[in-house]
């Protein structure tokens, strides 16, 4: 009986502090991040663990060159597919629009003071959409 409760109590212990490892990690990332891209709001990252896993959406906003002039034509929102840490990185998909089945592949890499550097990696011809740098609400 004694060596029963012994291993529950082990299990439990090994158990919630994995959760607080977990927990610990995405910390950092709960929250409202904005981004600007050649001076206009260009994206908008919300995260939270609402479901006590790391989810969130983006909205991606989409600009047209009006004679210079930078004018907004769409704000895009998409909930986060497969989010994922991995050191201070975090991965995660967004489909490329309703009606379609692909992906687009993001990542974000986390910097110091509440800032982060968000790039497509499926952007552009090569992956090599421009970097974002997003800046935590307070």
């Amino acid at each position: 009986m004694k060596y029963k409760t012994f291993l529950s109590s082990s299990i439990l212990l090994v158990t919630a502090a994995a959760l607080a490892a977990q927990s610990n990690a995405s910390a950092a990332w709960i929250g409202v991040w904005h981004g600007e891209l050649e001076g206009q709001p260009s994206v908008t990252l919300t995260m939270a663990e609402d479901t006590r896993e790391l989810g969130g959406t983006v909205v991606l906003s989409m600009f047209k060159d009006d004679n210079g002039t930078p004018r907004l034509i769409a704000s895009v929102p998409h909930v986060l597919i497969h989010p994922h840490l991995e050191g201070n990185a975090l991965s995660f998909q967004v489909k490329r629009n309703s009606a379609s089945s692909e992906l687009l592949s993001f990542s974000v890499a986390l910097g110091s003071a509440g800032k982060a550097q968000l790039r497509c990696l499926s952007c552009g011809p090569n992956g090599d959409g421009p970097v974002v740098e997003l800046v935590k609400a307070q």
